[in-house]
């Protein structure tokens, strides 16, 4: 049978124009940002040891096409020179390719690699000999063609006119001399570990080696073991109190103390990286074994379901957590299956600001599709808006903001129809698909920026608009697929009744989950890890509250922090249930953009909601002193910010 010829015909006329390159280099560098947690801002990513290969081959790649193959030669031997990065000028590489590293980089003259692939070092895309290459006819591929999202492990070798499917997988050092299907795993041995006479092994925790051997892996049981995919200390602690066996993926920068003495087994990881998530996933559940996966911090809810896949074991897997996790993936998924649901599309283009606004109306939102805190959230009040708005997302593109290093990088940004009306958020547990609301929190929302200044429950609402809103947020969950487990849902009520606005399959931050344990006796984080192995009881459907409970928040005009007092006398205070202050002396204080702003919370319980806000209020005036300085050298004391009641609220 023939071989189709492989070789890049020459462009047509007019298909390359510069300004089609420069988007293309400037994504080059927005990938570099977003992959490479080291990397803060696209100056940053100038510095890049790998991007002069890109940019150049680039370059490179068109002069190989109109048959300028001695220049296009020169300028990747000058690449090759300056990174040690070997890229055939006529190999064909996809948008957003990131090369992580890149020293020893190899890739021949027929290769192509598809969008969105990652490639670590010494990683050599390759022929499978002049022997043999020598004899192909002409224009026949020698190199292999690998496809989108692919992942190519340090040291990986894929030798000759192969293919490998989108979303596979090849491990480090794996050698692959044949098709690899979409999303399968090529992976070589993996190296055993002795531990050594005089010391302990470098992948080995302390907390692996506190208990003697026989009390370690040997005699875990995996009925009473869970995998858990990036934790806070407390998530870690009541999944001990409630007798399970915890082995943990922690992230480098998020170890504690704690957490290194009471996880049963700890590795210790870049766990938002399916790539590395994986082969140590596999490892566990060789042994010890582990019955479920799960994640309730943002970062590490889509692997834990990955893991959830990979192996069987029945909670909540990737897809439903995708549609959570990615806003828009969520509404045309909505789409499809209610019409009524908030029109979104993607933003791609400033035209597209222009088209949504004709076509839905004004105002409309522009949000990140899988950002938190509402960070990156404006509102397009008209025409006008669209020039400043969209000058700002593409400077907020590919960065983790200026206020704050997250794990997740802005990047992809929405559209969406704007709901008119009071925000609440329903925080709900999923018992083998019976939804139960547990409390509606009321939400304190600013007037003019989507910063969350408050927060109280029980709601304070009417039982029909209450009912209402229950049946809305459990047919959300049934659509999404969601069968198990917290989620903290965020809806308007609009002039149509509710509107979901988002969804997350963890529990609530900003200290919700204390206001629910306050106002409500029940504990979501202790639910979220003991309904997977029956510990905890079935919750009635309507949940009574023997209190109310309330989140105020600290905030001040712009300026600088002088001094913080008087925290410690705050969490003394009576119904106290949590102070958590993150100003410090010497932080600038910005004007309110987004939840990052806020000066500090204070959560504490009333004998009903409206005395809940009132003495969150009474606790920030009487007990805490943020004195902040301004540049005339006026000083002031941060305040409780304002908490409007729903009677001034349209509904």
């Amino acid at each position: 049978m023939p071989h189709a010829d492989f070789r890049s015909p020459p462009p047509p006329p007019g298909s390359e124009r510069p300004e089609r390159l420069l988007r293309l280099l400037a994504e080059d560098l927005r990938t570099i940002v977003e992959r490479d947690p080291s990397v803060r801002d696209r100056k940053e990513a100038l510095l890049h040891p790998v991007l002069p290969a890109l940019w150049l081959h680039r370059v490179a790649h068109r002069l190989h096409r109109r048959g300028r193959r001695v220049p296009a030669r020169l300028l990747m031997l000058l690449a090759r020179c300056v990174t040690g990065v070997e890229i055939h000028p006529g190999a064909a590489l996809g948008r957003r390719v990131f090369v992580d590293h890149g020293a020893a980089v190899v890739i021949g003259e027929t290769a192509v690699v598809g969008d969105d692939v990652t490639i670590y070092h010494q990683v050599t895309l390759g022929a499978v000999g002049w022997w043999r290459d020598n004899l192909r006819a002409a224009g026949e591929r020698r190199h292999p063609v690998i496809g989108a999202r692919v992942v190519l492990g340090a040291g990986a070798t894929v030798l000759g006119p192969v293919r490998v499917g989108d979303d596979a997988v090849i491990g480090a050092r794996a050698l692959v001399l044949g098709d690899v299907p979409a999303g399968a795993r090529a992976l070589a041995p993996a190296g055993t570990v002795s531990p050594p006479s005089g010391g302990t092994s470098p992948r080995t925790t302390r907390a692996d080696l506190s208990r003697p051997p026989d009390e370690r892996n040997g005699s875990m049981n995996p009925d009473s073991t869970v995998l858990i995919v990036g934790a806070t200390d407390e998530t870690v602690r009541k999944a001990k109190e409630l007798g399970l066996t915890v082995l943990l993926l922690q992230h480098p920068t998020k170890v504690s103390p704690e957490q290194e003495e009471l996880a049963d087994v700890l590795r210790v990881l870049d766990y938002t990286d399916w790539a590395a998530v994986e082969p140590v996933a596999r490892e566990l559940w060789r042994e010890p074994g582990f019955r479920v996966a799960l994640s309730i911090t943002e970062p590490g809810l889509e692997n834990a379901g990955r893991v959830n896949d990979l192996f069987g074991l029945g909670g909540t897997g990737y897809e439903v957590t995708r549609l959570f996790r990615d806003k828009l993936a969520m509404r045309r998924h909505l789409a499809g299956l209610d019409p009524s649901t908030v029109a979104a599309a993607p933003l791609l283009r400033r035209e597209d600001l222009d088209a949504f606004g004709a076509a839905h109306g004004y105002p409309f939102i522009v949000k990140p599709t899988d950002a938190t805190a509402s960070i990156g959230v404006f509102r397009i009040g008209g025409p006008q808006d669209a020039e400043r708005v969209w000058a700002t997302v593409e400077g907020l593109r590919g960065t983790r903001t200026d206020r704050v290093s997250t794990m997740y990088l802005l990047r992809d940004f929405l559209m969406e129809e704007y709901v008119e009306g009071p925000e609440f958020s329903v925080e709900a547990f999923s018992f083998a698909g019976r939804h139960v609301v547990v409390a509606i929190t009321e939400k304190f929302v600013h007037a003019d920026r989507f910063a969350e200044l408050g927060h109280a429950v029980p709601a304070r609402l009417d039982e029909p608009v209450r009912e209402r809103i229950g049946a809305s947020v459990r047919r959300f969950l049934d659509l999404i697929g969601l069968r198990d487990g917290v989620t903290h849902t965020e809806l308007r009520l609009g002039p149509h009744g509710p509107a979901i606005i988002e969804s997350h399959n963890r529990v609530a931050g900003d200290m919700i989950p204390e206001l629910v344990r306050g106002a409500y006796g029940i504990d979501l984080v202790e639910y979220a890890l003991g309904w997977p192995f029956r510990l905890v009881p079935e919750l009635p459907e309507r949940p009574e509250a023997h209190a109310g409970a309330s989140v105020r928040s600290l905030v001040s005009e712009p300026g600088r922090v002088e001094s913080v007092e008087g925290v410690a006398d705050a969490a003394a205070c009576d119904g106290v249930l949590d102070v958590r202050v993150t100003a410090k002396p010497g932080d600038t204080v910005h004007a309110l953009r987004d939840n990052w702003d806020r000066l500090g919370l204070v959560a504490v319980t009333g004998p009903d909601t409206d005395a809940a806000i009132r003495r969150g209020a009474e606790v920030i005036g009487d007990a805490i002193r943020i004195r902040v300085v301004g540049e005339d050298g006026r000083t002031w004391l941060a305040h409780a910010a304002e908490a409007r009641s729903l009677a001034e609220v349209p509904v």
